[in-house]
């Protein structure tokens, strides 16, 4: 399964240790965020996209903490804006939202073993 992290929700300290969990369950992790982002270096990436692929895998996750980078909902594709939703006025269209990055990876890790 691919899990697409935007550069937003990758600013946590804690990131390479968060996401390690998913990658030692088998999950291919792409950053999404230019070459330049911080986070580039952690050994944890399967890959990096410039941005989310018009067309993601089936079954595949976006992990966000911009609500701006929701957008529109993609078949096949679920989203989860970590922190708070945004009170402007353009609501936001992820799927749903996490307090951090640990609680975005446990949903993932829990719905792997509800399937």
């Amino acid at each position: 399964m691919h899990i697409y992290v935007d550069g937003s929700a990758a600013l946590d300290p804690d990131v390479g240790e968060r996401l390690a969990h998913l990658a030692d369950a088998g999950h291919r992790l792409v950053l999404v965020a230019p070459d330049t982002h911080p986070a580039t270096a952690l050994a944890t990436w399967s890959d990096r996209a410039a941005a989310l692929p018009v067309q993601p895998p089936r079954g595949s996750w976006f992990l966000t903490g911009d609500p701006d980078t929701c957008g529109d909902r993609q078949p096949g594709l679920r989203t989860v804006l970590i922190g708070p939703r945004s009170n402007g006025h353009r609501p936001t269209r992820c799927d749903s939202t996490a307090r951090d990055l640990r609680e975005a990876v446990l949903e993932i890790l829990a719905a792997d073993a509800m399937s």
